[in-house]
């Protein structure tokens, strides 16, 4: 089971856009934010889930490169600790997941 988040994130974030540039190109521009809330709101889904199925969750974000998937990883981790620490929890790279899957 795959809990995808789509309603945050480089989908929403501002500002976005594609803009001249000076040298006569053009540059795509997307902002990629997360707030704690919209985390955990996804991460409990995927909790809760695992609770009915594997009981296993694998959170994948791109905490090596991306403030927004530090905060992401964090979040997940802290919300676990505090509510499902009966949940196993790992933490993979997105580029990894992509690779695995």
């Amino acid at each position: 089971m795959i809990v995808r988040e789509l309603t945050g994130g480089i989908y929403f974030g501002e500002p976005r856009g594609i803009k001249p540039i000076d040298n006569g190109e053009r540059k795509g521009i997307n902002t990629h934010t997360y707030t704690t809330s919209e985390i955990t709101r996804v991460a409990r889904v995927a909790f809760d889930l695992a609770k009915k199925r594997s009981n296993k969750v694998t959170s994948c974000e791109k905490s090596n490169v991306m403030e927004a998937g530090q905060l992401w990883k964090e979040e997940v981790q802290e919300l676990h600790d505090k509510e499902y620490k009966d949940v196993e929890l790992s933490h993979m790279l997105a580029d990894n997941c992509a690779m695995q899957l």
